[in-house]
C-alpha cells in the first residue's frame, strides 16, 4: 500500500482538511512510523490512530446520546424479549478480525455488521435501530449479547483505538463483572457503559442467571468530524489495503 496513493484518493472523496492524523495513522499501518502508545495496557493491534487520549474507561454521562439511549431502555429491552420469546437464533460470537471464533458461553444476535443492518433487524427492532442511529457508531458490529451462567470471557482486546465499545445492560444478575485494564466494574441494568476495548478486557457471569446486553461501537469522541468522514471511507477499505502492504 502507497500512503501517498490512499491519501490522494481520500482527499478527492472527502476533502484535504485536517486529515494529518489520518496519514500518520496510515504511516503506522505500513511500518512507516512506529505507534506511540499512551498507556502500557493498551494493545491495539491491528490499527492505532496517534493523538487521542488512551483510557480504559469513559465517562458515558458526559456523551451527549447517552440520555437518549438511556430513554429508550424499555423499548430496546422489550424487543430483545420478544426475540428471545420468538426463540431467534443467537450463535456463539464471532470476530472476524481477531478471529475469536464460537466463544461457547457468549451468545449474540447480530444487528449490524460492517456498518451495515440486518434486513431482519430493521423489521424486528425497529427502536433499537433508532436508539442506536442516534449515537455516533461506527463501522464495525453491533448486537444483543448473551453471557451464559459460568462463562468467563478471557483477556483479549477489539484491536483499534478508534472506537470504543458502548453497552446497554438489559438483564443483569448478580456476580457479573466486567474488567478493562485492571480495572474491574460491573453493570446497571439501563445505564451505559463505554471502554476502550484496544486495552486487554474480559468479562465474567459468576451468577445463576443470564447477563444481556445490548453492545455496539461508537467512534472516539476526540476524533473530528474531517476524521470520521476519512475513517468511515478507509474502514471498508483498510483490508485490501493490509494484504497490499
Amino acid at each position: 500500500m502507497d500512503v501517498a496513493d490512499v491519501m490522494a484518493e481520500l482527499r478527492n472523496a472527502v476533502g484535504s482538511r485536517g486529515l494529518e492524523r489520518v496519514e500518520e495513522c496510515l504511516r503506522v499501518l505500513v511500518g512507516e512510523q512506529a505507534p506511540e502508545y499512551l498507556h502500557e495496557d493498551q494493545e491495539p493491534t491491528r490499527l492505532f490512530f496517534p493523538g487521542i487520549s488512551a483510557l480504559p474507561w469513559h465517562d458515558a454521562a458526559a456523551q451527549p446520546w447517552t440520555a437518549g439511549m438511556e430513554a429508550a431502555y424499555d423499548a430496546i429491552k422489550e424487543e430483545f424479549l420478544a426475540l428471545r420469546s420468538e426463540q431467534a437464533r443467537f450463535a456463539p460470537y464471532e470476530d472476524m478480525y481477531t478471529k475469536e471464533l464460537g466463544w461457547q458461553g457468549w451468545d449474540t444476535y447480530q444487528l449490524y455488521r460492517n456498518g451495515t443492518w440486518r434486513d431482519e433487524v430493521l423489521e424486528r427492532c425497529p427502536e433499537t435501530v433508532k436508539a442506536v442511529e442516534s449515537t455516533p457508531h461506527g463501522p464495525r458490529d453491533g448486537m444483543f449479547t448473551i453471557l451464559n451462567p459460568g462463562v468467563h470471557i478471557t483477556p483479549h482486546t477489539g484491536g483499534v483505538n478508534l472506537l470504543l465499545t458502548a453497552h446497554l445492560p438489559l438483564i443483569v444478575p448478580d456476580g457479573c463483572v466486567i474488567t478493562v485494564g485492571d480495572d474491574e466494574r460491573g453493570w446497571e441494568e439501563g445505564k451505559v457503559i463505554l471502554f476502550d476495548d484496544s486495552f486487554i478486557h474480559e468479562a465474567e457471569n459468576r451468577g445463576t442467571q443470564q447477563r444481556a446486553v445490548l453492545l455496539w461501537d461508537v467512534w472516539h469522541p476526540e476524533l473530528t468530524e474531517a476524521e470520521v468522514r476519512a475513517l468511515e471511507f478507509l474502514m471498508p477499505r483498510f483490508q485490501s489495503y493490509l494484504m497490499a502492504v
